[in-house]
């Protein structure tokens, strides 16, 4: 093949050359943009460590503030305060030893505060050498020798506090050795307090380590509190040091000697100072990283612009050289391009083309096959006007086709309030599965048939995995609206000439009705074998009906949700869902209709049963049957509870008399009427009859006794007042289609099968 050779002219060099010098200012732009950020980077850094310090000395001042005072709260406790009064009078006789109790709970409930980081508070008593904290009383020497020791926290220093001229202070952090449950090592913050006057001493312990941790974010940074003298009270490298450090004059807030950056914050209520230090390493490193990091980012995106570039440019050319070839061959080829300009260039060389073709092309259509006209004219919509010439164009043709029919199910409620119509969503979906079919198949047409119905004519022995392709294309767009309407693709086999156009559309006509329970766009290729008719058993549908008129919705619901899932997995057809769900939907109304509920109940429910027409999918059937069932229990068992004092009594005295030999005739004597007036009464207000209330009751009865008892048969017979015992099984196997012994049985299969649930 001979290559042509790069015209510097050519579409495609001009517009890499356009693209190219966009790059270009945009990567002048991104070096601008970098040499100014590296320059204030720096500065970023020193204002991100002075804000972090600032936050965290705000948080420390705070806490402490609280601490305080909470401690100066319990030094002025009455029953601490009395408590050291009567350890401090020379006769000890009077001293009340139960105070202390009331002092550790008050101790206990602020040590256990979790957010007060404190771990313990001392009470110590200077005359007496006593103290009192959360783990009880003692004497001051033991527990500062003993149970909180830390250099140089001692007996002797806390004995030299009373001398000292300050009401609160905050002491160096130092690791304690304490001693409770077990033995363990804290670094603790000790702030004493005390009162002129009084002879005891408050001191609180709090954990140096957490509140670091709670309050400084920063984690590389060394972090120091300083005493207004410069002893360190604190430091986060370990345990405070024993010298002192030069605080800078007030006026500075960061220093930088020795490659450091020591920033300061100074607090003026309680005198401490806030230091840390970051190396300035640090700060060249997180440049360096952030260089690279920035550098990394400009190579990819020149790299991928680049990329961009080159696609782009061969996406212009690309229908240019596909028109060109096109005039060279006179071949009417369609270009795709998303450029208008290409595509009514395009569209004007293919009119010039085809106008050579035109005779060619009519003597062809003329000698074609003749098809099955008659079949033609029973298509809808499309029997006259352009639709016809399209289908006599179509089956003229000599080549293998399939059909392909498109059912459109809309969701009409959904549509409304979307304020969308049926007949666009059909258009539009027309239009969609025309230019997805006409750019993989020569000739095919699609029409629209019903007016929610399309028909795609596709051509060629080999177009299975094409068609198969271009359908999966058109799922992935219906899917997008399953929301408003869902689509079934049926498929037909192939056929060799135009007259099968009948058998292969009735055989897609049928393929449709195979439409299953899915959520989705499903397409259809075989034929099914039809699924068994399916509906309550006999035991099923007595209970159903049990339920029904007892109002018991939720047991009437479960039911059908197990007959819906069940047939479900049996891959059950979507017509013959909507029959089971029609047919049950027949059934309640029947119950409500027998039952005589309010007529604006009634009329609520036929209005629900619209609903059925837009149920495809299982989910779709369970929240119709739930409103619809819910609907119907309540209406019949606000109907059975509307009280009526004679059917009332009657059904009461049915359920404390059931063991008893009953008749209509005992039971109206009881009520003091007649017993064809009270069956009539009782058959008008409940619609069922005496026998048939005595039997559900006793029935009821044997159940319980079936499932909670060990008791024979015969013997919950007697005991619901069948004195035959074959009389009681016939009965109640009529009412709930099994013997009470298989119904034993299966009760106890059922719990057992529960249990291992």
């Amino acid at each position: 093949m001979r290559k042509i050779p790069i015209n510097i002219n050519s579409l495609f060099i001009k517009s890499m050359i356009s693209f190219m010098a966009i790059i270009v200012l945009l990567a002048s732009f991104n070096f601008l943009s970098f040499a100014f950020f590296k320059t204030n980077i720096q500065r970023e850094m020193i204002r991100h460590n002075r804000i972090a310090l600032d936050n965290a000395a705000d948080r420390y001042e705070k806490h402490l503030s609280i601490i305080q005072t909470l401690l100066f709260k319990l030094y002025q406790d009455e029953n601490v305060v009395s408590f050291g009064r009567q350890l401090a009078a020379k006769d000890t006789a009077p001293v009340n030893y139960l105070k202390p109790a009331d002092m550790m709970e008050q101790i206990r409930r602020d040590v256990n505060n979790p957010f007060l980081y404190l771990d313990n508070i001392i009470v110590f008593y200077n005359p007496a050498s006593f103290t009192v904290d959360k783990n009880g009383t003692g004497d001051a020497a033991r527990t500062f020798s003993r149970f909180y020791v830390g250099e140089p926290y001692g007996l002797d220093f806390w004995q030299q506090q009373f001398k000292r001229p300050y009401t609160s202070e905050l002491h160096p952090s130092r690791m304690f050795s304490i001693v409770s449950s077990d033995i363990q090592s804290k670094q603790l913050f000790p702030m004493a307090v005390k009162l002129p006057g009084y002879n005891h001493l408050v001191i609180g312990l709090l954990d140096a380590r957490q509140l670091f941790e709670s309050f400084y974010s920063n984690d590389s940074p060394a972090f120091s509190i300083l005493h207004q003298d410069g002893t360190v009270l604190f430091d986060s490298s370990g345990p405070a040091p024993t010298g002192k450090r030069l605080i800078p004059a007030e006026d500075k807030d960061f220093v930088a000697s020795d490659d450091t950056y020591t920033f300061y914050k100074k607090s003026r209520e309680s005198n401490l100072t806030y230091m840390t230090s970051v190396p300035y390493s640090t700060i060249a490193a997180q440049i360096a990283k952030l260089k690279w990091t920035l550098l990394v980012l400009f190579v990819l995106s020149v790299i991928i612009a680049v990329a961009a570039s080159v696609v782009f440019s061969r996406r212009i050319n690309a229908p240019v050289k596909q028109i060109i070839a096109s005039l060279r061959h006179r071949s009417p080829d369609v270009v795709s391009s998303s450029i208008y300009e290409f595509t009514l260039i395009n569209e004007i060389s293919r009119e010039l083309i085809q106008e050579r073709n035109d005779i060619h092309d009519d003597l062809q259509s003329k000698t074609s096959l003749l098809t099955d006209f008659r079949y033609i004219s029973k298509l809808k919509m499309i029997a006259t006007g352009a639709g016809a010439n399209e289908w006599k164009e179509a089956i003229a043709q000599t080549l293998p086709f399939r059909i392909v029919l498109f059912q459109l199910n809309f969701r009409h409620a959904r549509l409304q309030a979307a304020q969308l119509k049926a007949d666009r969503l059909t258009y539009a979906a027309r239009e969609c599965v025309d230019v997805t079919m006409s750019d993989r198949f020569e000739h095919s047409r699609t029409l629209q048939t019903e007016s929610s119905q399309l028909v795609t004519v596709v051509y060629g022995e080999d177009a299975r995995s094409r068609l198969e392709e271009a359908l999966e294309a058109l799922k992935t767009i219906f899917d997008r609206d399953k929301d408003h309407y869902l689509v079934t693709m049926a498929v037909s086999s192939m056929f060799g000439a135009g007259a099968d156009f009948n058998r292969a559309y009735m055989q897609a006509s049928n393929r449709v009705k195979q439409a299953g329970l899915r959520d989705e766009t499903e397409t259809i290729w075989e034929d099914a074998p039809l699924a068994s008719h399916f509906g309550f058993a006999l035991e099923q549908e007595r209970e159903f009906y049990a339920n029904m008129q007892e109002g018991n919705g939720a047991a009437c619901g479960q039911l059908i949700h197990r007959m819906l899932e069940h047939r479900n997995g049996k891959a059950a057809f979507r017509l013959q869902l909507r029959a089971f769900a029609q047919d049950t939907a027949a059934k309640i109304l029947k119950l409500t209709e027998k039952a005589k509920v309010d007529p604006d109940r009634s009329e609520q429910l036929i209005a629900l049963l619209a609903e059925l027409e837009e149920c495809y999918t299982l989910d779709d059937y369970r929240r119709f049957f739930d409103r619809f069932v819910t609907v119907a229990s309540d209406s019949i068992k606000h109907k059975r509870d509307e009280k009526d004092p004679v059917v009332e009594f009657f059904a009461d005295y049915l359920e404390s008399h059931y063991a008893e030999d009953l008749s209509l005739d005992s039971v109206a004597d009881r009520m003091n009427m007649s017993s064809n007036y009270l069956s009539a009464y009782i058959k008008e207000k409940t619609g069922t009859n005496f026998s048939d209330h005595l039997n559900n009751v006793r029935i009821r009865q044997a159940k319980e006794m079936l499932y909670g008892t060990s008791l024979s048969v015969q013997d919950i017979g007697e005991r619901i007042g069948y004195r035959n015992v074959t009389s009681f099984i016939r009965m109640f196997k009529k009412i709930t289609g099994l013997t009470p012994g298989d119904f034993r049985k299966r009760s106890a299969l059922e719990s057992k099968a529960g249990l291992q649930a």
